[in-house]
């Protein structure tokens, strides 16, 4: 009895793997089904539905009524799918096909904001982690993509928000370096740490953290010595910033070399208060 029924499961497995097999590919649709399906996919929100339906579009239509206009919403369902590498890839794939298009200041758009987006992972999101701490390969890059799209197309409707994205982006960057500057600084690499706020204020010389760039080199050419650009920099410090919060600690650094209040204040409370010099 076992073996009759094992037998007839082989059997009906048999079958229904014929039956699939016979199956075939899918018909291929019409250019319009396509589109109208990711449309209505899009409306619905079954982003990874619409997705498929636009690649099908473009595979089997690569020249015809609706494919600009289905490789621009393309770019959107895989935004909105969270598949931001894709989005990415595909407005830079957009923007190389049709650069004169009426649109492409929108796959710039997109391709500044997938980027963006792709370095908010998890631990961005959900864990209290600075974000100037981490690899910012990601930012890096949909700054320049912004930056493109603000230069190329200053009257874009997308400009104002891809500027305000810039100035935080630049603020990330340079609190980056700055980070990078004060582990120089705790580890006594006074030379690095001067490369690290120079090219801050070289670079950046608008952001927030310029003051304390400026304040950094100050101590760095104390350290290695250099009196004359130590001071040279205090005074620019001083006319830029009068009302620096710790232009009196650094000054007083400077008069009786010792750095300990001065470095502690400057790197928030990181560096300093152990007695590190």
């Amino acid at each position: 009895m076992l073996r009759l029924s094992a037998l007839a499961i082989l059997i009906l497995a048999s079958l229904l793997a014929a039956c699939a097999s016979n199956k075939g590919p899918a018909p291929i649709k019409s250019e319009r089904e396509y589109y109208e399906a990711a449309q209505k996919s899009l409306k619905a929100g079954n982003f990874s539905k619409a997705t498929e339906n636009l690649e099908a579009l473009e595979s089997h239509y690569p020249v015809g009524a609706y494919t600009e206009q289905g490789q621009l919403e393309l770019i959107y369902a895989k935004f909105r799918h969270v598949d931001y590498a894709g989005a990415s890839a595909a407005a830079d794939r957009f923007i190389r096909l049709h650069p004169a298009h009426a649109q492409v200041d929108y796959a710039y758009y997109m391709r500044g904001l997938a980027d963006y987006e792709a370095d908010r992972d998890f631990f961005m999101r959900y864990l209290p982690v600075e974000p100037a701490w981490r690899d910012l390969s990601n930012v890096r890059d949909s700054y320049n993509n912004f930056r493109e799209l603000v230069t190329r197309f200053p009257d874009s409707e997308y400009t104002p928000d891809a500027r305000g994205r810039m100035i935080y982006i630049r603020n990330q960057i340079v609190e980056s370096e700055l980070h990078v500057a004060r582990f120089y600084a705790k580890k006594k690499a006074y030379l690095s740490c001067l490369n690290r706020a120079r090219w801050v204020v070289e670079n950046y010389p608008g952001a927030p953290q310029t003051a304390d760039a400026l304040a950094l080199q100050v101590w760095s050419y104390d350290k290695l010595g250099i009196k004359d650009l130590a001071e040279q920099q205090l005074a620019l410090l001083k006319a830029n910033y009068p009302d620096y919060a710790k232009l009196d600690s650094l000054s007083d650094e400077l008069r009786d070399n010792s750095s300990r209040s001065f470095l502690n204040l400057v790197s928030f409370g990181l560096l300093g208060s152990d007695g590190v010099h």
